[in-house]
């Protein structure tokens, strides 16, 4: 019986791979800023994270287009974050991976995608991750919508909450924002106490929107690198930031000494209905006396609000301080679809994925 013959609703799908993204159509508007062809032009450079590889697949559904970037990975620092996060006692791939986008993007997977292009982006991208010689194929940070239409497509070997997103509708003033706390009113007294500290001690918002951010990105990496060493490798470079500055929306977020120096700031991306938060960066030696980080988080507040975004998106990580702010968390998944039958790398997915629950347990119920 002919797979037509069991489908007859399944559409063809033709697809075809690409070394360059640049040489693909452009397809509609990208759901997100991590969706968008210039994200994925910019790890066509990326060395922080260490890429081997790059592939791009374009399909083709009818009319409609989509495109998803793979990546050979030898080592991600996020991904050994996430290890440390979960207290892991050994690393969980013993070889390369094929990542399918970056971890680094918030949001994954591909939206507004039906099954069969889901199905031919797993056969395709399975298929490859053979030929690489490379453990497995990792379909990264599916949000909660298309999570059961990826295990439709395609049952995974294994699926690993490795974070979660957090989101909160920012309403038409901070107030507003404030109000939807889920916690007594100290919480809201705390948020204003914090940014009114940072205020006083002379902090001020630059907005770098664009390239504008690239004469700040010495001192903002520095610090970004040093914000993520408190809890594991550093996770950010020049390499990676620099053309991120051409993703649409893209802006940094700034608090800014008198003299012009850095106190921290946010990369973020103002787009669609959204800003996203993406990366963070505190200069650590002023961090407790100044509490730049809830200082920054009230003015993207304000930011969001005095650019027309509904959602303030605040990223990953940070789950305590999230929480009391009232965001709703997105656990984001990633699929693993295994070249060859391994039950150890199995064993090691599950132990990651219990780690990874347990630890934002644990800052949650410290919120």
């Amino acid at each position: 019986m002919t797979l037509t013959a069991l489908r007859p609703n399944a559409r063809t799908v033709k697809s075809s791979w690409h070394s360059s993204v640049a040489a693909l159509p452009a397809v509609h508007r990208a759901a997100t800023p991590f969706h968008s062809r210039e994200w994925a032009a910019a790890w066509q450079t990326v060395r922080t994270e260490l890429v081997r590889g790059r592939h791009h697949l374009f399909l083709q559904d009818g009319t409609r287009q989509h495109r998803m970037s793979f990546y050979q990975v030898s080592d991600s620092p996020l991904w050994r974050a996430m290890e440390g996060d979960a207290g892991v006692t050994r690393p969980t791939f013993e070889a390369d991976v094929l990542y399918g986008p970056s971890i680094y993007g918030e949001y994954g997977g591909l939206p507004g995608a039906p099954v069969p292009v889901l199905a031919e982006t797993v056969d395709r991208g399975r298929h490859l991750a053979r030929e690489l010689g490379t453990e497995a194929l990792v379909i990264a940070n599916i949000p909660p919508a298309e999570r059961s239409l990826w295990r439709e497509a395609r049952t995974p070997d294994a699926e690993v909450v490795l974070s979660w997103a957090h989101r909160a509708r920012v309403g038409s003033s901070v107030e507003e924002f404030i109000a939807n706390f889920p916690s007594s009113s100290e919480a809201g007294r705390k948020f204003r106490r914090q940014h009114q500290r940072g205020t006083d001690a002379g902090l001020t918002l630059k907005v770098a929107r664009g390239t504008e951010l690239l004469p700040y990105l010495p001192q903002f990496t520095a610090q970004a690198r040093a914000t993520s060493e408190r809890h594991g490798p550093a996770l950010y470079g020049t390499d990676m930031l620099t053309p991120l500055t051409r993703v649409p929306g893209a802006v940094g977020l700034l608090a800014e000494h008198a003299d012009g120096t850095l106190a921290g700031g946010f990369f973020a991306f103002r787009y669609g209905s959204a800003l996203y938060l993406w990366a963070p960066a505190i200069h650590q030696a002023r961090e407790s006396d100044l509490h730049t980080y809830g200082w920054l988080m009230y003015e993207s507040v304000q930011y969001a609000i005095a650019t027309g975004a509904s959602v303030l998106d605040a990223g990953r990580g940070n789950y305590a301080y999230k929480a009391r702010l009232g965001m709703l968390p997105v656990a984001l998944t990633s699929a693993v679809y295994l070249t060859r039958p391994n039950p150890h790398l199995i064993s090691r997915l599950g132990a990651l994925h219990t780690g990874l629950n347990q630890h934002v347990l644990r800052a949650w119920n410290k919120a």
